[in-house]
């Protein structure tokens, strides 16, 4: 009989002192960490890992890098929510994942994979194999364009970095006064690093964002996300409210077309198909005519693993299966 392996596993996550800025919430008042650093969501897979047999632990992403293949056989990228805190944050993350990828861990997700992602661009490499974005004009680093007229031909508009997570820097331009008043900002921005410019779609405040889980490639569970009364932040964080739910099918149709185009897109800006990712949250916008792809987030998503049972289990079947 064959004996599954037992592997020891790094969980990537932050400081617990950064946890508190995500829990409790409104929408979730009782869901706090239990065993920091992981978040609640990772315990569940933590917890299933270890009924598996596996030695499972944190891992504080930043820890040098050199001697970590002699305590993890595995690690996982999952909660590394302090990375946007600033620029050197964000440039010291990136320079960890390139620095793991040298290690010959196995890594889940790919680093390769995880630092396509993290730049907003890839939307526009959706966009090339027929995925409907959010429409989105990518300005790179020192361009810039006419704020003012982008948002009059489109009523009202959203700029953000093109590498942020969890709303960060981003500003909502209501009409063409607002965008003249963020000129100096805006330019200041552009100097700093590239930036995305989209226009608002107004059903993200009455249909809020779908959140559609996928585990290698395959659907796993929904989550609906809205914002409280007249903001337009879904995160629960900043006082959005959500419900587990499966999508209807036109939403689910398109988080299927995202998952399985990964591949394809990845190739486009790299020559070569990546492998299909362990874990992905696609974020979804409904609208009249089907939805918007607004996010394909491999990084450092909450998966949602307390909204459908045993999910956490197939997450952890995945990561033995892929590591053989």
């Amino acid at each position: 009989m064959l004996i599954a392996p037992v592997y020891r596993i790094g969980i990537v996550t932050c400081g617990a002192e950064k946890l508190a800025d995500y829990f409790p919430t409104s929408a979730e008042p009782d869901l706090v960490p239990t065993e920091p650093p992981f978040t609640p969501d990772d315990q569940l897979l933590v917890d299933e890992l270890r009924c598996r047999g596996h030695e499972v632990s944190a891992l504080i992403w930043g820890e040098e890098t050199a001697h970590l293949a002699e305590r993890f056989d595995r690690v996982v990228i999952r909660s590394a929510w302090d990375y946007m805190d600033s620029d050197a944050q964000r440039s010291a993350f990136l320079g960890w994942l390139e620095r793991l990828r040298m290690t010959g861990l196995v890594v889940e997700n790919e680093p390769a994979v995880m630092l396509w992602l993290m730049d907003k661009r890839y939307l526009l490499d959706f966009a090339a194999v027929g995925v409907p974005i959010v429409p989105t004009q990518w300005i790179t680093r020192y361009e810039s364009i006419d704020l003012e007229a982008f948002v009059e031909r489109h009523v009202s508009a959203i700029v953000k970095p093109a590498v942020s997570a969890a709303g960060a820097g981003l500003e909502f331009l209501r009409d063409r006064m607002a965008a003249r008043a963020f000129l100096p900002e805006f330019a200041a921005r552009c100097r700093q690093g590239a930036q995305l410019v989209q226009p608002f779609i107004p059903e993200i405040q009455t249909n809020g964002e779908w959140s559609l889980i996928y585990l290698g490639g395959e659907y796993s569970h929904g989550v609906h996300k809205r914002p409280a009364t007249g903001e337009i932040m879904v995160h629960a964080e900043r006082g959005g409210s959500l419900c587990f739910a499966d999508p209807p099918s036109s939403v689910r149709q398109l988080g299927d077309r995202v998952a399985a185009g990964v591949p394809r897109a990845f190739a486009l800006r790299h020559g070569h198909a990546c492998r299909m990712p362990l874990y992905l949250r696609i974020d979804i916008i409904e609208t009249a005519t089907g939805g918007l792809l607004s996010e394909c987030e491999g990084v450092e998503p909450e998966l949602f693993f307390r909204g459908r049972l045993g999910s956490a289990a197939r997450f952890a079947e995945l990561l033995e299966r892929r590591s053989v």
